[in-house]
């Protein structure tokens, strides 16, 4: 047996760990900024698609898609659709075409989804900013999104001081412009329309690095009627 002066015998290597406190701060850093990067849309329970009736459609899109792309050739919007009667969070009836001389967004949102809460501030800045210039800002709360309780929607609005009108939809009006662009039931979505009717710009999800900016240039282009095809 060798002994320990034995220059033959050699102590086995030790062994250090790869989780090191620094590599565990390095990979929870790296979780987190995944799980951020992912919140780009929610899924909807109430966006039509073109076969399937608007209150009864679930979503099957990957929660981490973002879709900037214009619609395809700028869809016009039927004057059925522009004239549709709609009825806001306070009871006030409005139709798209009460705004014939203005450039509308449309947004699609719901209390619980992350990515429009991040969202609204952006489309407050944009309300502000280019209202007097002929925008109108109108958030589209879904009664299925929100389990038909106009509450929480109010509560929301309130509590964020949003300043543009809330319609409070049945489908009759997210149907119709989800099915217009050949959408996907997912939120938050928002449609770019022209003065003449025309969609010429459709945001599925958000993303902060890109959407505010794209969709600004969008506005632009439709207030400088630039946006015809």
């Amino acid at each position: 047996m060798a002994s320990a002066n034995d220059p033959s015998h050699k102590s086995a290597p030790s062994v250090k760990s790869f989780w090191t406190p620094g590599r565990i701060v390095l990979t929870l850093i790296g979780v987190a900024l995944i799980s951020l990067l992912g919140l780009s849309s929610c899924n909807s329970n109430e966006v039509a698609t073109n076969n399937a009736p608007a209150n009864r459609v679930t979503s099957t899109a990957p929660p981490n898609t973002v879709n900037n792309a214009p619609p395809p050739a700028f869809v016009a919007l039927s004057q059925e659709v522009r004239d549709t009667k709609l009825q806001t969070l306070d009871g006030e009836s409005l139709k798209l075409s009460d705004y014939a001389d203005k450039v509308i967004v449309v947004n699609l949102w719901a209390t619980w989804c992350g990515p429009c809460r991040l969202e609204m501030p952006e489309l407050v800045k944009m309300s502000n900013e280019y209202k007097s210039r002929g925008l109108v800002v109108l958030g589209l709360a879904t009664t299925n999104n929100e389990q038909n309780d106009p509450t929480r929607a109010k509560e929301y609005v309130k509590a964020q001081n949003i300043p543009y009108k809330i319609v409070w939809d049945d489908g009759t009006l997210a149907g119709p412009l989800v099915q217009a662009v050949q959408g996907r039931s997912v939120i938050p979505q928002s449609f770019v329309i022209s003065k003449d009717g025309r969609i010429v710009k459709h945001f599925t999800g958000f993303s902060a690095t890109s959407t505010p900016q794209l969709m600004r240039q969008a506005i632009e282009e439709a207030l400088n009627d630039k946006g015809k095809a």
